[in-house]
């Protein structure tokens, strides 16, 4: 299904999120940085941000490597405007919270497995995206292996779908200092899309933030 869909690369994450719903998919799910819609046959999901660094590192590695049992299966990756993007996935379901710490203790090292070729695969790609995020944002949050990011296909198989992180709260304590060495590695127009993803309602807040970005965005100008 995701192969028919399309959509132009100028579109914002709220215009493709209206493209979605006019097709017939549903939203899920809200997180801090994305919205997840379901696909009219419930088969597939749908990943929308304005703007999601660490993921779309992540997603991006999984589409170039080979399959693992570990990871989500990713379909394909769209992009929109600036540093937006739609990821088509496969759809997961919650994962039982117990199996998920179980889960997470076995990637961090603290319980022992057989060999498992896929495991040691996820293990050096977090390792591997971790310095490179690390490079290039000085807010990289780093690994963010817990059971709220571990997930479970349609037969209970557990997937880690969102391993890493880039530190949203240091971001926004940047732009209200206007730190703008610190906000290294974002243009400006990614940074006022940071502004609108999920986590930032639209309200008093949020156009407080909006205000003192303006600031850091002429600085970052020069």
């Amino acid at each position: 299904m995701s192969e028919a869909f399309e959509i132009a690369a100028e579109a914002t994450a709220a215009e493709a999120r209206a493209t979605l719903i006019g097709a017939g998919w549903r939203l899920i799910g809200v997180g801090d940085w994305s919205w997840v819609f379901a696909s009219p046959d419930g088969a597939s999901a749908c990943r929308v941000t304005p703007i999601d660094p660490a993921h779309r590192m992540f997603a991006e590695a999984c589409l170039s490597r080979p399959a693992n049992r570990w990871l989500p299966a990713i379909e394909r990756l769209l992009p929109l405007r600036r540093a937006g993007y739609m990821v088509f996935m496969e759809r997961l379901f919650p994962a039982d919270p117990e199996a998920a710490a179980a889960f997470c203790a076995v990637i961090a090292g603290e319980t022992k497995m057989g060999r498992d070729a896929d495991m040691a695969g996820v293990r050096a790609l977090i390792s591997e995206l971790g310095e490179a995020g690390a490079r290039r944002f000085r807010l990289w949050g780093g690994a963010d292996v817990r059971p709220g990011n571990v997930m479970a296909d349609a037969q209970g198989w557990l997937k880690l779908v969102d391993p890493l992180y880039v530190s949203g709260r240091e971001v926004v304590a940047a732009i209200e200092a206007g730190a703008v060495e610190a906000l290294a590695g974002f243009a400006p127009g990614e940074l006022e899309d940071f502004l609108t993803i999920p986590v930032f309602p639209e309200g008093e807040a949020t156009a407080a933030l909006r205000a003192k970005l303006v600031a850091v965005v002429r600085l970052l100008g020069r």
